[in-house]
């Protein structure tokens, strides 16, 4: 959090953390804010820009923000904010790299429709994947910035069946599931699913990109090395991302760090591995609530639109976890 308190001092706030850079801290408001120019490095997390982007019209000088660092990761997070201040009525230049600029300005009420979340459709589509099944997700956008629909591609290059109509998304798993060498700096929430689908493919993978995961909910690559490796699996941390080698997994425990995408993962491996539970599978309610209830409804054939071939004998396991197989 050090990035935006510090930022936001330097256009004027006043914050007090005893110089932590994180929780506890205190913001005294004063019923103004001046604004002006502020540099940062945002190469942790495009969060740190977005923040500041949207509080931004609201200052008298409005915001510039001058990223200075390695790339900013997740671009299209932040081409997403752009998009929703500008059809507020707000004014944004983004014409100039590693620049944003924001004017002071009113801003408009709208109405919206809002988008599936397409990262949380991940881990049922991979589920198709992983099955050679069938999954619909209705309504999926014909044309957006969220970084998700990426999984569209990446699907399609591991081999599966992707179809986009103007009523939805449907993706067909094949026996084979192909690896693939990819680079997810814009779409590093992805990377757990993609990486449980790589594990069961039938020749290795690349996922590059990424090193920001490692200051996400959890350090997701040691994460993902030390759970998929438990279960006997091959993955290597490189440094900028992960390399799986698949190999054959046995059940276990599958620990997620309270992060919801180690979870949605550890779902999808539990579709091929006999004998998987998940730990603390309630995670996944941070982002998408009633997970594990959409999950089993999805394997009982009446999910997320049509499913079809997954079969129902991969349930709900014990109260502590989500069991597989």
């Amino acid at each position: 959090m050090a990035q935006v308190i510090d930022s936001l001092r330097t256009l004027g706030a006043r914050i007090d953390d005893d110089g932590r850079g994180t929780l506890p801290f205190t913001v005294e408001g004063s019923g103004r804010m001046p604004g002006g120019s502020v540099t940062l490095d945002a190469s942790a997390s495009s969060q740190f820009i977005s923040a500041l982007l949207l509080a931004g019209p609201r200052f008298e000088q409005g915001v510039t923000i001058h990223h200075d660092g390695k790339p900013v990761p997740s671009l299209p997070h932040i081409k997403m904010t752009v998009e929703v201040l500008r059809d507020c009525g707000v004014v944004v230049d983004d014409s100039e790299a590693n620049t944003w600029r924001v004017e002071p300005s009113q801003i408009r009420p709208l109405d919206v429709e809002v988008e599936p979340d397409l990262s949380n459709a991940a881990a049922f589509l991979a589920a198709a994947v992983v099955t050679s099944g069938t999954v619909r997700v209705p309504g999926w956008p014909q044309h957006t910035t969220q970084a998700g629909d990426a999984i569209r591609n990446i699907f399609d290059a591991m081999g599966a069946d992707v179809l986009l109509e103007r009523s939805g998304l449907t993706v067909t798993g094949n026996k084979q599931i192909s690896g693939l060498d990819v680079d997810l700096h814009d779409a590093g929430e992805l990377t757990p699913v993609i990486v449980a689908v790589a594990a069961l493919a039938d020749s290795p993978s690349r996922i590059r990109g990424i090193a920001h995961l490692r200051g996400h909910e959890t350090d997701r690559l040691a994460a993902l090395f030390t759970e998929i490796n438990a279960l006997g699996g091959s993955v290597e941390q490189t440094e900028d991302g992960l390399r799986i080698t698949p190999k054959p997994l046995q059940g276990g425990r599958f620990r997620t760090y309270d992060d919801h995408r180690m979870a949605m993962a550890a779902a999808v491996l539990g579709l091929r591995v006999p004998g998987i539970v998940v730990e603390n599978v309630e995670t996944t309610a941070k982002t998408l609530p009633e997970f594990t209830a959409r999950w089993t409804r999805l394997l009982d054939g009446d999910g997320l639109g049509n499913s079809h071939g997954l079969g129902n004998n991969h349930g709900l396991g014990n109260s502590d976890g989500l069991g597989g197989g």
